[in-house]
C-alpha cells in the first residue's frame, strides 16, 4: 500500500508492479493535482526514468530555456547564466518541466494492475509484533487494507509519517523561506519573457517567471500558449500566513514591476507552503517505509527533489530484487539511499545564502559571479555547481 499519489509513490507503484507485486494506493487529493512549480530534471532520476519507460513521455513535456535572466527591482539586468552550460555537464540530460507534468507522465506509465483511490488518506497504522508480519492501515472511509508493505510518500507534511514516527515539528528543518507557485494567463508577458527565465535579483526572496509556450517556437500545446509559470520565495518560518494570496501579492509587488505584472492574476489560494528539509533518524519502521520528501525532502533550494523521488523509487526496487527477505531490502535502502540525498541536503543548505540572498553584500557576491559568467570556462564550473551532488 501506498500513500501518496506523487512523484514518488507513482515511481513506487510502477516499479513494484513490475516485480508482480499487487499495489493500491491511496491520494488525499480528489484527483490528479494541477498546481505546482517549474522544475529543473536532471541528476539520478534521469537513468532511473529511463527504466521505468517514462522518459519519451517527461521529454515531451520538457523545454529548453536559453538563459537565466536576473533583473533588479527597476527591472535592469543584474546578471544573465546560459543553460546550455548546464545541459553541457549533464551531458545533454537537462530540460525544465512542470512538477504536474512529471505526475502526468507517470501516471501514463501506471499498470493497470495498480488500484488507485483518490480522495482518501490513512488514519491508522497498525503491526504485529511478530516479525515479517503484514502491516494493516484503516482509510478515513472505514475501510482496511493489509500489505506486506506500507510505502508514505506522502511528502513533507506526510500524515503516515506522523502516525508511526510522531510529530513532524521534530523531522523538518525549516530554511528560512516559504514558497509559493501558481500558473496564469499572460499573453504578453509570455511574448516578453521568450525562451529565456527570468529572475528578480533583490534581498531575502525570489520570483521566477517561465513561458510555458517559449514564445511559440515550440509546438507547444494549446492550454500552454500565451501561460506563465511563477514561483516566489519569501522569507518566513514554519508557520504559514493567514491570507496565502494577499502574502503572495504583497511579496511580488517587492519585486518591482516584472514580478508585479502577474499580482493581479494570483489565484484565491495559491500553493504556499515552507522550504524545509525532512531530516528523520529512521526510514524503516517494521514493514512501513518513508519515501520522497517524507524521508528526505532536500528543499527548493538544494533542487533534484523529483528526480531524487524516481532515483530512490528505482534503488527500493533495486534492493527488493536483489534480497529474499523484504526487511533485509529495506534496510539496505535505507543505508545506502542515505549517502545519496544526504549530500543534496547539505548542499542544499549551504546553497541557501546564494539561491535567496539574505543581505547585500550576498547580493553584490551574486551579480559578480554572474558577470564572471560571460567566461565560458566559469560558465561552466558555475553550472557544475548549480547542479549538486547527485548529478551521476
Amino acid at each position: 500500500m501506498i500513500s501518496g499519489a506523487g512523484i514518488s509513490g507513482l515511481a513506487t507503484a510502477t516499479g513494484l508492479a513490475g516485480l508482480g507485486w499487487q499495489v493500491t494506493m491511496v491520494e488525499a487529493a480528489p484527483g490528479p493535482r494541477r498546481g505546482g512549480y517549474m522544475i529543473d530534471f536532471f541528476g539520478p532520476g534521469w537513468a532511473a526514468a529511463e527504466r521505468l519507460g517514462v522518459m519519451p513521455a517527461l521529454r515531451r513535456r520538457g523545454r529548453i530555456y536559453t538563459a537565466a535572466r536576473y533583473v533588479d527591482r527597476d527591472g535592469h539586468t543584474t546578471g544573465r547564466l546560459p543553460l546550455a552550460s548546464l545541459a553541457g555537464v549533464t551531458g545533454g540530460r537537462y530540460f525544465s518541466v512542470l512538477r504536474p507534468e512529471i505526475e502526468e507522465a507517470l501516471r501514463e506509465s501506471l499498470p493497470p494492475t495498480v488500484e488507485v483511490r483518490y480522495g482518501r488518506t490513512v488514519t491508522a497504522v497498525e503491526q504485529r509484533a511478530a516479525p515479517r508480519s503484514p502491516a494493516g492501515v484503516t482509510l478515513d472511509d472505514g475501510s482496511t487494507l493489509t500489505g506486506d508493505l506500507v510505502v508514505a510518500a506522502d511528502g513533507l507534511h506526510s500524515g503516515v509519517r506522523r502516525l508511526v514516527v510522531g510529530d513532524e515539528a521534530d523531522l523538518l528543518r525549516p530554511l528560512g523561506f516559504q514558497t509559493a507557485a501558481f500558473t496564469c494567463s499572460h499573453p504578453e508577458l509570455a511574448a516578453r519573457l521568450g525562451d529565456e527565465v527570468l529572475l528578480t535579483d533583490v534581498v531575502g526572496g525570489q520570483v521566477g517567471l517561465f513561458a510555458l509556450d517559449l514564445d511559440g517556437r515550440e509546438q507547444r500545446p494549446e492550454p500552454d500558449r500565451g501561460m506563465v509559470s511563477v514561483f516566489v520565495i519569501r522569507r518566513g518560518g514554519s508557520r504559514l500566513p493567514d491570507d496565502p494570496r494577499r502574502a503572495v501579492v504583497d511579496e511580488l509587488g517587492r519585486h518591482g514591476a516584472w514580478a508585479a505584472a502577474v499580482a493581479d492574476r494570483v489565484p484565491a489560494a495559491p500553493y504556499l507552503d515552507v522550504v524545509a528539509q525532512s531530516i528523520v533518524p529512521r526510514w524503516v519502521h517494521g514493514r512501513v517505509l518513508l519515501a520522497g520528501d517524507a524521508a528526505h525532502a532536500v528543499s527548493l533550494l538544494a533542487g533534484q527533489g523529483a528526480s531524487l523521488a524516481i532515483a530512490g523509487a528505482m534503488a527500493l526496487v533495486d534492493q527488493v530484487a536483489a534480497h529474499e527477505d523484504l526487511d533485509a531490502a529495506l534496510a539496505e535502502h535505507e543505508r545506502t539511499w542515505r549517502a545519496v540525498v544526504e549530500p543534496v541536503q547539505a548542499s542544499g543548505r549551504r546553497a541557501a545564502g546564494t539561491f535567496v540572498p539574505r543581505h547585500r553584500r550576498d547580493l553584490w557576491l551574486r551579480r559578480i559571479v554572474l558577470r564572471a559568467a560571460r567566461l565560458p570556462v566559469v560558465s561552466r564550473r558555475l553550472a557544475s555547481g548549480l547542479t549538486g551532488a547527485a548529478t551521476h
